[in-house]
C-alpha cells in the first residue's frame, strides 16, 4: 500500500486519534517518501513529526480485525486560521476537489464532550460551533438524526444552548469578539488587522475568553453533579 496517494488533510489512526498530514517530503538520497504530519488539535506551539510513507499507509491487526493504520477523514474542514498558520510554517495549506456530497457525508459526525481539561473543551466548543450549528439546524430541518447519534445530539445541542446562553448573558463582553472570529471565520491576524491590535493582544483576548468560559463549562458540571469530560482510561 505505499503507492497509495496520500494528501493535505486530516486522518483518523486505527486508536481514534486524529492528526493532520501536513505534505509528503522525499529523502534527496534515497528517494524514500515520508508523510509529514501534527496532532490534532493543533497545539499553540506547534510540533511536527514524519513517519515513512510504508508504514503511514500500513495495516495492521487490531482486536483480530485487519485494519488501516490511518485513515482519512474526508468530511472534517480545516480552518482559516489553520491554514494560515501552517503558511507561516512554511507549508502549503490543503487543496481540494469539490464533490456533490449527500447531506448525512457533508455532515459527518465527530466526537462531543470528549476533551481532556475544561479549557480544551471551551476551545472545542468555538472552533466548531459553525459545524455544530449546522449540523443541529439540518437535524431539526429532516426531523431525524442525520449522521449522528441520539446520545451524542443531546450533547450537541445542551452544549450549543449553554454557549448561546453564556454569550448572552455572563460573557457578553465577549460577543462581538465571538462572532468575529468562529461565526464569520476570522483569523487571529485579520482580526488583529480590522481592530488594529497587535497578534499577541488577541491572542490574550482569546485565552482570558477560553478560560473564561472553561469556567463556566466547570461550574455548570459543578452544580450538576457530573463531568462533561473524557474520562482517563483505567489501567
Amino acid at each position: 500500500m505505499a503507492g497509495r496517494r496520500i494528501s493535505a488533510g486530516y486522518y483518523q489512526r486505527h486508536d481514534g486519534k486524529v492528526v493532520y498530514v501536513v505534505s509528503l517530503a522525499t529523502d534527496a538520497d534515497t528517494g524514500e517518501e515520508s508523510v509529514i504530519w501534527t496532532t490534532y488539535p493543533f497545539a499553540t506551539v506547534p510540533r511536527y513529526y514524519t513517519s515513512s510513507k510504508k508504514s503511514f499507509c500500513a495495516f495492521i491487526e487490531v482486536n483480530g480485525e485487519r485494519k488501516a493504520k490511518y485513515k482519512r477523514m474526508l468530511n472534517m474542514k480545516i480552518s482559516g486560521e489553520a491554514i494560515e498558520r501552517l503558511e507561516e510554517e512554511g507549508f502549503r495549506g490543503p487543496v481540494r476537489k469539490r464533490k456533490n456530497w449527500q447531506l448525512d457525508e457533508a455532515y459527518d459526525s465527530r466526537d462531543y464532550q470528549q476533551s481532556l481539561t475544561y479549557y480544551a473543551y471551551a476551545k472545542d466548543l468555538c472552533e466548531h460551533y459553525n459545524f455544530d450549528r449546522s449540523k443541529y439546524r439540518l437535524c431539526v430541518k429532516e426531523k431525524r438524526f442525520a449522521a449522528i447519534t441520539k446520545s451524542d445530539f443531546a450533547k450537541l445541542k445542551e452544549d450549543l444552548q449553554f454557549l448561546d446562553n453564556v454569550l448572552k448573558t455572563v460573557l457578553a463582553t465577549y460577543q462581538g469578539y465571538f462572532q468575529e472570529r468562529f461565526v464569520d471565520g476570522l483569523s487571529i491576524r485579520k482580526y488583529a488587522e480590522a481592530h488594529q491590535l497587535n497578534r499577541g493582544s488577541v491572542d490574550y483576548q482569546q485565552k482570558k475568553f477560553f478560560s473564561a468560559l472553561a469556567s463556566l463549562l466547570k461550574e455548570r458540571d459543578e452544580a450538576e453533579g457530573t463531568c462533561r469530560l473524557l474520562k482517563p482510561a483505567q489501567k
